[in-house]
């Protein structure tokens, strides 16, 4: 009954009885003599298992940043070079008005104009996302 190979054995339970004889079991009892064994439930396992990852560290807000720089850093580059190498003049046209680039310039120009565009129609749709999360809270 006390096996500790047994997975439903846990000498910590209070409903085992130390009392109850290890040496008679069920199947020697009589019919005659009542068998004195708690019902046992399965013992949770308790031991603490590795996780998965665990010889490798989680990635942290500082070392996203670190890459995202470093990426950041040799596009830069590459958009130098870029710009470097095409100086011939372009002419740029909005609207009515009429300027002279170099053509580096004007796709540098014409590239952040985009990502202001961008960022604001993001910045808008978070505000937007807020909103509807406060929202939500107050009901």
């Amino acid at each position: 009954m006390t096996n500790n190979n047994d997975p439903y054995y846990d000498p910590t339970d209070p409903r085992v009885d130390p009392a109850v004889d290890p040496a008679v079991s069920p199947a020697t009892a009589s019919v005659n003599e009542p068998v004195n064994e708690p019902v046992r439930e399965p013992v949770a396992d308790r031991t603490v298992k590795p996780h998965a990852s665990a010889g490798k560290p989680k990635g942290s807000l500082a070392g996203g940043t670190w890459v995202a720089l470093i990426v950041g850093i040799l596009l830069l580059v590459l958009l130098l070079v870029f710009i470097i190498q095409n100086q011939q003049q372009a002419e740029v046209n909005l609207f009515t008005w009429t300027w002279n680039f170099p053509a580096g310039v004007a796709y540098l120009i014409s590239a952040i104009i985009g990502a202001v565009i961008m960022a604001l129609v993001g910045g808008l749709r978070i505000m937007e996302l807020r909103r509807q999360v406060r929202r939500a809270n107050r009901v």
